[in-house]
């Protein structure tokens, strides 16, 4: 992995902030009675997502950088289950949820690319 000056300048982190503000934007919709429960780790692992791919930039140690990425890669599968059970509880149609999805996938193989450079 190279080296970052900065990790706001890496497109990837900015994806993932964007994926967080569609997630609180979607979540705010679910059930009341939700939303200490599954919205609540929706929103715990998509904010997570953003800051682990800034610790992996900005730590100068490439083992412990690849770790943090596998994490923000680990999040996104569960982020992705997150949404899919969403999907299947009715909270949220799946056309809506695709583009959150595919926004997910993305931020997965920009992971993939970062893991390889």
């Amino acid at each position: 992995m190279k080296e970052i000056e900065k990790f706001e300048d890496l497109e990837v982190w900015q994806a993932g902030m964007e994926l967080v503000q569609e997630i609180y934007g979607l979540t705010e919709k679910y059930p009341v009675d939700e939303k200490p429960a599954l919205s609540s780790q929706m929103r715990t692992a998509a904010i997570k997502i953003p800051a682990k791919i800034a610790a992996a930039a900005s730590c100068g140690n490439i083992k412990i950088s690849l770790w943090y990425l596998s994490i923000s890669h680990g999040l996104l599968s569960s982020l992705e289950s997150y949404l899919t059970l969403s999907i299947r509880l009715k909270y949220v149609p799946k056309v809506e949820a695709a583009p959150i999805m595919e926004k997910c996938k993305s931020i997965e193989r920009m992971i993939d690319e970062l893991i390889l450079s």
